[in-house]
């Protein structure tokens, strides 16, 4: 191993430092992105057929009521497909993220 550390020593001192900055970037722009597309969304479109997942889940709340079984049920649903291709994903994500910290 690396310098004599142990697997986890190793990951802790070598990977998640060079795996840290790709993940938050990561992070803040699809954070940015989907906080956007809410408002966007909700501005922009003026028919139910149009309407986006997030202004649709944006509909659960009214003025003296929020439904937060039917809104968290939908949310869950809605992260679902994402966490599965993160789950295919997550190798190549790795990869591509440690690529430049190895030599050959």
């Amino acid at each position: 191993m690396i310098d004599g550390c142990s697997r986890l020593g190793a990951l802790f001192r070598v990977l998640v430092p060079v795996m840290t900055p790709g993940i938050i970037a990561a992070f803040i722009f699809n954070f940015v992105n989907c906080w956007n597309e809410l408002f966007l969304s909700v501005v922009l479109m003026n028919t139910d057929a149009n309407r986006t997942v997030p202004s649709a889940l944006n509909g659960f709340i009214s003025t003296f009521n929020i439904d937060w079984g039917s809104m968290s049920a939908r949310a869950v649903l809605t992260i679902l497909p994402t966490m599965v291709m993160f789950a295919l994903a997550s190798r190549w994500i790795v990869q591509g993220l440690t690529a430049g910290a190895v030599k050959e």
